[in-house]
Parts: structure tokens; C-alpha cells; sequence
């Protein structure tokens, strides 16, 4: 779980072959079987829905706890990005979990923009600067997933990318065509962020932890 920036401060079906001797574990590929499902992103989607639908409440201390959870929620996925690519062998599926993956992971960012922007009205540049970078790793997640899929945009995108779009010019932030959007545009936005906020009170702010992109 991270730190909130400036602002602290400032989831079987297995057909075995034979009858397995008792206490033997399961072959590996059937524990990749069993493994390669959308469980776990179903259980973080429901979490960030959940807390699209419910504020943070009113204290800071309440609004720092709901980022610091959103955060989980970002950290959570990666990983489990990581273990589909490993486990998943058809590609058509994995690529599914994929786009659910960052689709989830970019409205999560939306939540974190909205309460870094809350949180951060005592200095405007970090105001508009923090929700500038989170919703440009949002943006980049949802276009990683787009340019891999040559130009389709997946339905689980639908209701995120207005979101993000919408967050996005609320905070000055241009987001480019989809085939334009890059890691180094991404970096610059983070640049160009963080140059303002360093001209906040101490102490410095740091970055909403990034979505890992595709390999």
C-alpha cells in the first residue's frame, strides 16, 4: 500500500488421468487450469465499483485510507497480470482478462485523480498536477490493451473511458488518439507534473503508483 502523496503531509475443474495417491498435489498444468480464471478481477472490480458507489467520508483521515486502498487494488492487478501471462495458453482469453485488467485498474486511477485533486486544493498545482499523472497511467493502460488489439477498443472499456476523458479536461490534462498514446507521452505528463508540484510547501509529493504495462 503506498503512501498518499503531498497530501499525508500536505479465484475446479481438473480431469485427472488414474486415481492420485493421497496427498499427491496436482500436476502443474492443471494448477494452471484451475488458476486461469477472472476471479481475482472480479473481486477487485467489485471492490472499486463498491467504492465508486460509496464516498471515502469526510475525514482525512478516511480519504487517505480509501486511496491507500485504491492503491491495493492497482497493486493487486499487476500481479495478477502477470501470473494470467503465465498461465493462460489461449491467448483470445488471456487477452480478455487483460482488458478487464486495465479497465478496472484505470477507473481505479479515476477514484485516486479525484481524491488527490480533493485533497490537494491548499496548493493548485498539486491540485491539477497528481490527478494529471494518475489519469495519464489510466489512459496509457486502456491504449496498451487498444494498440495491441490493432484499434478495437473492448466493451469492458465503455464505461471508463468517459471517465477518464471527462477527469482529464476537469484538470487541463489533453489525452491523445489512442495510437499516439505512449510511455513516453505518459512520461512527459509525469514531467511536466511534477516540475509544478515541486513548487508546492514541503514536503515534495510523489507519484500514484504506476499500471505495469504489457510486455
Amino acid at each position: 500500500m503506498s503512501k498518499l502523496p503531498f497530501v499525508v503531509g500536505c479465484a475446479v475443474v481438473a480431469m485427472l488421468i488414474g486415481v492420485p495417491a493421497p496427498g499427491r498435489d496436482l500436476a502443474p498444468a492443471l494448477v494452471a487450469l484451475n488458476r486461469c480464471n477472472g476471479q481475482t478481477i472480479d473481486d477487485q472490480s467489485g471492490r472499486v465499483n463498491d467504492y465508486a458507489r460509496r464516498g471515502p467520508g469526510n475525514s482525512n483521515a478516511q480519504v487517505v485510507q480509501r486511496f491507500g486502498a485504491l492503491a491495493d487494488v492497482i497493486a493487486v492487478l499487476n500481479e495478477e497480470r502477470e501470473i494470467l501471462s503465465t498461465v493462460c495458453a489461449n491467448e483470445a482469453q488471456r487477452d480478455a482478462f487483460f482488458a478487464r485488467i486495465a479497465a478496472t485498474q484505470a477507473s481505479a486511477l479515476v477514484l485516486e485523480a479525484e481524491i488527490a485533486e480533493r485533497l490537494n486544493a491548499s496548493c493548485p498545482a498539486a491540485q491539477r498536477g497528481l490527478p494529471q499523472m494518475m489519469l495519464a497511467d489510466a489512459w496509457l493502460a486502456l491504449a496498451n490493451v487498444v494498440n495491441q488489439g490493432g484499434g478495437s477498443v473492448p466493451a469492458a472499456f465503455a464505461d471508463v473511458v468517459p471517465k477518464v476523458q471527462t477527469n482529464a479536461a476537469s484538470v487541463g490534462l489533453t489525452l491523445p488518439a489512442w495510437a499516439d498514446t505512449s510511455q513516453y507521452w505518459r512520461d512527459q505528463v509525469h514531467a511536466k507534473a511534477k516540475a509544478a508540484i515541486a513548487t508546492c510547501p514541503s514536503p515534495s509529493p510523489l507519484p500514484s503508483p504506476s499500471v505495469q504495462p504489457p510486455d
